[in-house]
C-alpha cells in the first residue's frame, strides 16, 4: 500500500522544520546561477556562474567573498579536499571537466568529450569520481590524475545519480526511459533497469543506503517517488507544490527535502517502516534556485538568483529541533 505525500488526521504538519540561519548577499546581479560545491574543511561554498564564465568563493566564517576563479560556462562542480581539486563541468568546447588547483588557481587538467554533463560524485570507498554526461553515458575518472578511465553506456540520457557508500551499486535517472539504470561499480556494467510507473523526467535522485530507500524527484510533476532498494520495490509516493528541482535525503535525520520551481522546499520524516509525515515546508522568494545539504551539520544552503528588485543571496537554514 503506498503512502501519499498529503498530511491526514494523524499526519499533519510538525516542526521541526528549517530556520533560515544566516544569508549572504550575491556580489553579482546575475540572473542565471549554476551548482555549488562544499568545502567542509576550509568553511567554504563555490557558486557557479555561467554568464560571468565565473565561479565565485565564499567564506562562510566571515562571509567574505575570495576574487573568482575564471572558468567558461561553469555549470556542473565538484570539491575534492585532498589535494584542494575543484571539478568544473563546462559547456565550453563541446562539454569539458577542469581541475582546477585551487592553491595556484592554475587547470591542471581538461577532460574534454563530455557534452551535457549532469552530474559529477566522488566513490568514497575508492579514488574515483563518477559523472553522467551525454546521450547516455556513466564515466569514470581517477580522482588523483583526473584520467578519464572508461564510460558505462546507458540506455539514454542520464540525469542525477548515487552512489552506495558500502555497497557495490549506482543508481542512474534515465528520464527518457522513465527508469533507473542500476551499474555495478565492481564489474563496471549495467546489470538491471527499474521502471517506474507513472513518472516522467526523473531527474533528481537521493539515497538513503543505511534503510535502503531511493528517492527519485520529477522535473516536470509534482511528484517524488521512494523505492526500497532491495527488491526495487515501491513504498511511496509523495506529492509536491511544483516539480522538484532538487532532492537531498538526510539519513542521520531522516528526514528529505524536495526544492521545487514553485519556490517551496518541502520537508518530510520518515521512520524504519517509510512511513512518511510531511514537516513544515521552507518558502523561498523563488523557484529558480540551485542548492546543496550539509547532511552533517543538517544545513541547506540555497543560491537564489537576482529578480524582481530582490538581490541575489545564499541563504543557509538550520534545522530546528
Amino acid at each position: 500500500m503506498f503512502l501519499m505525500g498529503h498530511p491526514t488526521k494523524n499526519q499533519c504538519a510538525v516542526s521541526p522544520a528549517l530556520e533560515e540561519e544566516q544569508r549572504w548577499p550575491l556580489p553579482t546581479s546575475t540572473r542565471q546561477l549554476g551548482g555549488l560545491a562544499f568545502d567542509a574543511e576550509r568553511s567554504r561554498l563555490f557558486v557557479a556562474v555561467p554568464g560571468e564564465e565565473a565561479i565565485y568563493i565564499l567564506n562562510l566564517q566571515d562571509g567574505r567573498w575570495s576574487r573568482p576563479l575564471q572558468a567558461p560556462r561553469p555549470h556542473v562542480l565538484w570539491y575534492e579536499a585532498r589535494p584542494d581539486l575543484l571539478y568544473v563541468g563546462t559547456v565550453a568546447h563541446g562539454g569539458q571537466i577542469k581541475i582546477l588547483d585551487l592553491q595556484s588557481r592554475r587547470t591542471l587538467k581538461t577532460i574534454g568529450h563530455v557534452p551535457d554533463l549532469v552530474q559529477i560524485l566522488r566513490d568514497t570507498a575508492s579514488f574515483r569520481l563518477y559523472a553522467t554526461y551525454g546521450e547516455g553515458a556513466l564515466a569514470v575518472i581517477h580522482a588523483d590524475t583526473g584520467v578519464h578511465t572508461l564510460s558505462v553506456m546507458l540506455p539514454a540520457r542520464p540525469g542525477q545519480f548515487a552512489i552506495e557508500r558500502t555497497g557495490h551499486r549506482i543508481f542512474v535517472n534515465v528520464p527518457r526511459s522513465n527508469a533507473v539504470a542500476v551499474v555495478d561499480r565492481l564489474s563496471r556494467e549495467m546489470t538491471e533497469v527499474w521502471e517506474l510507473e507513472g513518472m516522467q523526467d526523473n531527474m533528481t535522485m537521493a539515497l538513503d543506503e543505511d534503510r535502503g530507500l531511493l528517492f527519485v524527484g520529477s522535473a516536470t510533476q509534482p511528484l517524488v517517488i521512494a523505492c526500497k532498494t532491495q527488491g526495487k520495490r515501491e513504498i511511496a509516493r509523495l506529492t509536491t507544490h511544483g516539480s522538484v528541482q532538487w532532492l537531498f535525503a538526510d539519513p542521520t535525520r531522516q528526514r528529505l527535502l524536495a526544492g521545487t520551481n514553485r519556490g517551496r522546499c518541502q520537508l518530510w520524516r520518515y521512520d524504519v517502516h517509510a512511513v512518511f509525515v510531511p514537516l513544515d515546508p521552507l518558502e523561498l522568494p523563488t523557484g529558480e534556485t540551485s542548492a546543496l545539504y550539509d547532511p552533517t551539520h543538517g544545513r541547506l544552503y540555497v543560491a537564489l538568483s537576482a529578480g524582481g528588485g530582490r538581490p541575489g543571496s545564499i541563504r543557509a537554514y538550520q534545522w530546528r529541533e
